[in-house]
C-alpha cells in the first residue's frame, strides 16, 4: 500500500534542480499572503560537501520556481499540484559546522525598481486598472485586474516620491481593493467580493492540531463619514454610509460624491476585516490559496465562514502541515 507523501520541485535559474537538491535540501516554508506582501519562500540546506558555499553559491538576481506536490494524499492515485510561483533571490545565509544554510525568495518583479525607486509623477484622467498596467508593465510583468463593475476613474492623483510599490497598494487600499504580486503578475482583487463567495472547503475539530481564536471590539465601525471639499466649488461636502453608535469618520480628497462613497466603505471595510480572527495549524492539503474561504465547523460559537488572510506551508522532515491566518466573515 503506497502512503501519501509531499515535496516540493525546484527550478534554479530556469533549471529543474529537484534532484539535485534532493541530497541537500530539508525543508520549506512557502508563505502566501492574500494581500499586502509579496509570496515568499524559504528552503534550508544541509552543505555537507561545500556544494553551496562553492560552484552553487547563490548570486543576487537568481530566480527560483516552486511546486508543492502531494501524493496519494487522501488516497491512492490522488495526486494534488500547488504552483507557488516565481521568485527572486531576496536573502541567503550559511553556518556552521557542518554547513548549512537558507535560501530565501520573494515574488517580486526582478526589476527591483517597482519596490525600490522613488517616483513623482501625476496622474490624471486614469482608472485604477490603468495606472496598474502602467505599472506593471514598467516593472515588466502582467497586471491581473479581479474587479466587478465599471471602471474606477481618477481625475487626479499624486505619487509624490513614492515607488510603484507602495504607491499603487495605498491606491487600491484606498478603493477596498487588495494586491499582491505573484508569479511575474500584479494581482489586484475585490476582497469583500471574495468573502461573499462560497467556502472553498471545510475545516472540521479533528483536523486542526492547534488553533488560537481572538476578537477586537475597538477600532470597529457600522458607519462611516466622509468629508471632502469640492474641487469645482470649494464647498465641504460630507458622504455617510451606514449608520449607529460606532461611526468612522475620515476627511480627504474626491472628485465627486460617488468617489467619496466608495472611499468611506473601504475605510470601513478596511477597519472591520479581521474583528474576529482565528490561526489554525492542520496538515497540508496542497489544494487551498489565501483570499479563498473556508467553513470552520464543530467548533462552538467560534465556527463559521472565515477568510483565509494567509498560508504557510511547512514541507520537509515533519511531514506537511499548514498554518491558516483566518478572519471571520461578518
Amino acid at each position: 500500500m503506497r502512503t501519501r507523501r509531499a515535496y516540493v520541485d525546484l527550478t534554479w535559474n530556469g533549471a529543474a534542480v529537484a534532484g539535485k537538491m534532493s541530497g541537500y535540501q530539508k525543508d520549506v516554508t512557502y508563505t502566501d499572503p492574500a494581500s499586502g506582501e509579496a509570496d515568499s519562500i524559504d528552503v534550508s540546506i544541509h552543505d555537507r560537501g561545500g556544494t553551496w558555499i562553492g560552484p552553487w553559491f547563490p548570486e543576487t538576481g537568481d530566480t527560483l520556481a516552486a511546486t508543492i506536490k502531494a501524493m496519494d494524499w487522501a488516497g491512492p492515485g490522488d495526486t494534488r499540484i500547488l504552483p507557488c510561483g516565481s521568485f527572486v533571490l531576496d536573502n541567503f545565509n550559511f553556518s556552521g559546522w557542518p554547513i548549512a544554510g537558507t535560501i530565501s525568495g520573494v515574488s517580486v518583479p526582478a526589476d527591483s525598481s517597482f519596490r525600490e525607486t522613488e517616483r513623482s509623477k501625476t496622474w490624471e484622467n486614469v482608472t485604477v486598472e490603468e495606472i496598474g498596467k502602467e505599472i506593471a508593465g514598467r516593472a515588466g510583468v502582467s497586471l491581473s485586474y479581479d474587479v466587478e463593475g465599471g471602471p474606477i476613474q481618477i481625475k487626479t492623483i499624486e505619487q509624490s516620491e513614492r515607488t510603484d510599490c507602495d504607491f499603487y497598494m495605498e491606491l487600491c487600499s484606498t478603493y477596498g481593493l487588495a494586491m499582491k504580486v505573484y508569479s511575474r503578475k500584479i494581482v489586484v482583487f475585490d476582497r469583500e467580493a471574495y468573502k461573499a463567495k462560497g467556502p472553498a472547503a471545510t475545516i472540521t475539530q479533528d483536523m486542526i492540531q492547534s488553533w488560537n481564536w481572538d476578537r477586537k471590539l475597538a477600532g470597529t465601525y457600522t458607519g462611516g463619514e466622509y468629508t471632502y471639499t469640492d474641487p469645482g466649488t470649494e464647498e465641504e461636502i460630507k458622504v455617510n454610509v451606514g449608520e449607529g453608535p460606532r461611526i468612522l469618520k475620515v476627511s480627504g480628497k474626491a472628485d465627486n460624491k460617488a468617489d467619496a462613497e466608495r472611499k468611506i466603505k473601504a475605510a470601513v471595510a478596511n477597519a472591520n476585516h479581521g474583528a474576529s480572527k482565528m490561526s489554525v495549524t492542520i496538515m497540508g492539503t496542497a489544494s487551498l490559496v489565501a483570499s479563498q474561504c473556508v467553513a470552520v465547523v464543530g467548533m462552538g460559537k467560534l465556527s463559521g465562514k472565515y477568510y483565509i488572510d494567509q498560508i504557510t506551508h511547512h514541507i520537509g522532515g515533519s511531514g506537511y502541515t499548514m498554518d491558516l491566518d483566518l478572519s471571520l466573515v461578518e
